[in-house]
This record gives C-alpha cells, sequence and structure tokens, in this order.
C-alpha cells in the first residue's frame, strides 16, 4: 500500500480523493492519511463539472469536503485538482467563493507514459531525471472510475522515487493547505 511505502520513508504527500470514493469501507485510509500528517484535498472525476456554474461546482466541492470530515473526522485542505487539469472561469469563481487554491503538477512529472505500460521501476527512472526544487509530481494511487484499480506500479514507484530524490538533495513534502 502507498501509504506503508510513505510512513516507512517519513514522506508525508498530498492525497486527492475523489468523493464518489469515499465509504465507509474507504474511510479507515482517509483517516489514517490524516493521522500520518498528509494533506487531504477534493479532487473531481468528471471534467464537465467544469461546464456549471461556480455556485454549482462550489456547492459540489462544499460536499466533498463535508463527507471527507464526516469519515475521516478531520476537515480537508483547501485545495483542489479538477480532473485531468481541466479548468473553467467558472471552476476559478467556485475556488474563489470557497477560498480553495487550484493544485496542478508540474510538465511532464505525471505517472503515465503515452501508450507504454505502466512499470514502477521505469516510472522511478523517469520522473528522478525530470524532477526539480518545488516540482509537484503526481502518482496515482486510485483512478477516476474504478474505486479499486491495480496501482503496485504506483507503489513501487514511490518506494524507488524517494531514495533517488534524497541522494539528489531533493526533500519531499505536503502541499500547504
Amino acid at each position: 500500500m502507498l501509504l506503508d511505502v510513505l510512513k516507512a520513508e517519513g514522506v508525508p504527500a498530498t492525497f486527492f480523493l475523489i468523493d464518489a470514493h469515499l465509504t465507509p469501507e474507504t474511510a479507515p485510509i482517509v483517516r489514517r492519511m490524516f493521522e500520518e500528517g498528509h494533506a487531504v484535498g477534493l479532487h473531481s472525476n468528471q471534467r464537465w463539472l467544469m461546464l456549471g456554474s461556480a455556485d454549482g461546482i462550489a456547492d459540489r466541492l462544499r460536499t466533498a469536503a463535508d463527507r471527507i470530515e464526516q469519515f475521516a473526522g478531520s476537515p480537508a485542505c483547501a485545495l483542489f485538482r479538477p480532473h485531468a487539469g481541466w479548468r473553467s472561469a467558472a471552476m476559478y469563481g467556485a475556488l474563489d467563493l470557497l477560498g480553495y487554491r487550484l493544485a496542478g503538477w508540474s510538465w511532464g512529472l505525471w505517472d503515465w507514459n503515452w501508450w507504454q505500460p505502466r512499470d514502477g521501476a521505469a516510472l522511478a527512472e523517469r520522473l528522478a531525471r525530470r524532477v526539480n526544487d518545488g516540482d509537484i509530481i503526481v502518482i496515482h494511487d486510485g483512478h477516476h472510475i474504478d474505486p479499486q484499480p491495480d496501482r503496485r506500479y504506483a507503489v513501487e514507484a514511490t518506494a524507488r522515487l524517494v531514495p533517488a530524490l534524497r541522494v539528489r538533495g531533493l526533500r519531499m513534502s505536503r502541499l500547504p493547505c
């Protein structure tokens, strides 16, 4: 499990949760995220959300944040990551209404490599070569549709990446809430 790797390495991270995947069964995992010092923000799993009104988007985000607090006992960070990075004026308006900040990622520092199978070792090597101080890396431990995908590659990549970045003198941290 990704949380086990992060705990063993003493690395805090930021998790972005999709509201539809938050259930009584997943709540203990989310509580563990908070207990171990990770930040927890909001994530959308549908691009069409960006086509809504600012008030409508804000209502959905507020509901998702309330559910995180209800299930996990801790409030979510005021961070939002839209599905696939899609943005709209209404989304920015919703973030302003809520006092939230948009959380993206640094160019090329994501965990997919077009048209190639996901491989933890190759991913860690590619990311370690490209990352610079202050960059944001995206590693998916979930999926926008499937709440329980096979993400062993993400766990392996993280287990390899953290030591590789330390050798380069880089420090990992969570995003500020």
